[in-house]
């Protein structure tokens, strides 16, 4: 029994002493190869961190999937993908496009780009060329995001947008909605804004100015806040213009200004329907028409508000009568005030609430509504004013027409002289040099003067209306019209 143990133990032992050196050889082996550095051949060509290495392709075109939909994709010349798959910097892109979820597209080209699948975000930071049917801009850098559907380019920027020339800062495109909006803005190309049209019915090339604003486009409507247009002979300024590129209705409201050679406007809303080539304004309408002798060119003045009077107003406010005997200077004066061919040698100030009017060629004429008025102030405190129920320009003839409602004598002219005129209606001539003026149911009194022309004759006390009923020719001078 004891002879048969001995070799048994003396075997298990000679086993358990082979695994243990095998453990301790194996400690020594693995302590040996963690101190092996298979990069130390990479390092040493510069590859120093994990993002430096990974795949370098050439000559590739990239197709980027979202599941089954194709999201990004571009001509590469040269191509390095991380070996995590976090970033593809991209060398020399060519006919890059991100396609949105309703497959429209946004095509770039850039010297360098870098697509992160992660994060859904495309950056380009070397300059880069951005186009689609909308625009074509070029910009020192953008960045596409995915995930918002939205294209952003920090800082200037400029090109094509929207079939005119832009140059702005800091543009968000929201690509599913089609939203853009550019930070202070200037962007020219054709619109026509001008209630006037000439012998062509073509579109002139207007520039906008947002210096305080934004432009904004969204689908069909473009819109531009706090901006200033001007095509080199109109400006117009508004709190807001906007452009629907399908009805080619263009609506400018909040501090509406219209500046033109001939005339100042304001008001609060201006519509201006292009297919119908018809223009409404509304909202506390003033317009300030300048002498001829100033009608030269279009500039930003202040327009003073028009402050509307009645009748009664003016009445009690009246100066005395004139002297019965005045000065050379006096009587040319008041001579001036009763003369309607000084109609166009001082400003006229307009208001009404509404002014409608057709501006086509052969179809000029306007419809002014809500208590129309009209002012003038002459030197040395004289002035002439005229109400209407309403008043209707014909462009072709002319003429300009004041009318009463049906059955009513409203159309009352007076002046700082004395003058009081009440009519049916008046129809005066707008021609150059042309003082033709027809009025019906007239009743009033004028301030005339003697044959001597020192002597002023009182107007009558009661307003009494004229042989005939009717008053052609002027008002005023050698003692013409009614009431003397």
């Amino acid at each position: 029994m004891s002879h048969s143990t001995k070799p048994t133990l003396l075997k298990q032992t000679m086993k358990v002493g082979a695994v243990a050196v095998t453990v301790v050889a194996s400690i020594f082996y693995i302590q040996a190869f963690s101190k092996i550095d298979p990069l130390q051949n990479l390092r040493k060509k510069g590859i120093t961190t994990p993002d430096q290495m990974g795949i370098k392709l050439k000559d590739v075109h990239m197709v980027q999937y979202r599941g089954s939909r194709r999201v990004t994709e571009a001509k590469v010349d040269l191509a390095f993908i991380t070996s995590d798959r976090s970033e593809y910097r991209m060398q020399g892109v060519q006919d890059g496009a991100y396609i949105a979820e309703d497959g429209k597209r946004v095509q770039f080209s850039s010297p360098h780009a870098v697509w992160r699948p992660n994060r859904r975000i495309l950056d380009a930071d070397k300059g880069a060329r951005i186009w689609n049917v909308d625009m074509d801009l070029k910009t020192p850098k953008f960045r596409i995001n995915e995930s918002r559907n939205t294209l952003y380019i920090p800082g200037q920027f400029g090109g094509t947008f929207f079939k005119g020339s832009l140059k702005s800062n800091n543009l968000l495109y929201d690509m599913k909605e089609q939203v853009a909006t550019v930070g202070p803005t200037h962007w020219d190309g054709n619109l026509a804004l001008a209630l006037q049209e000439g012998d062509k019915p073509t579109q002139k090339r207007w520039e906008f100015d947002s210096s305080k604003g934004v432009f904004r486009v969204k689908g069909d409507i473009r819109t531009w806040e706090k901006g200033t247009a001007s095509d080199g002979e109109i400006i117009i300024q508004a709190d807001t213009i906007e452009h629907n590129n399908k009805t080619d209705v263009v609506t400018a409201t909040g501090h509406v200004r219209y500046f033109s050679p001939k005339a100042n406007l304001t008001c609060e809303k201006a519509v201006i329907y292009r297919k119908e080539k018809r223009a409404v304004l509304t909202g506390s309408v003033d317009m300030l028409v300048k002498p001829k002798d100033k009608q030269t060119k279009a500039e930003i003045v202040e327009i003073p508000p028009f402050r509307p009077m009645v009748p009664l107003d003016i009445a009690k406010d009246r100066p005395d009568a004139p002297p019965t005997t005045r000065d050379p200077q006096q009587k040319k004066l008041d001579e001036d005030l009763q003369n309607p061919k000084t109609l166009r040698d001082y400003p006229m100030a307009i208001t009404a609430a509404k002014i409608e009017y057709w501006y086509g060629k052969g179809n000029r004429h306007a419809i002014v509504t809500g208590d129309p008025q009209a002012r003038q102030e002459l030197p040395e405190g004289r002035w002439r004013h005229v109400w209407a129920f309403q008043a209707f320009y014909d462009g072709e003839k002319e003429t300009l027409k004041m009318d009463s409602r049906p059955g009513q004598t409203e159309t009352h002219l007076q002046t700082s002289l004395g003058d009081d005129i009440l009519a049916d209606e008046v129809t005066v001539s707008t021609k150059e040099d042309d003082e033709d003026m027809e009025a019906k149911g007239v009743k009033g009194k004028i301030y005339g003067n003697s044959d001597d022309g020192d002597v002023g004759i009182k107007p009558p006390d009661s307003i009494k209306p004229p042989k005939g009923g009717g008053l052609k020719g002027e008002i005023g001078g050698k003692g013409k019209g009614g009431g003397r």
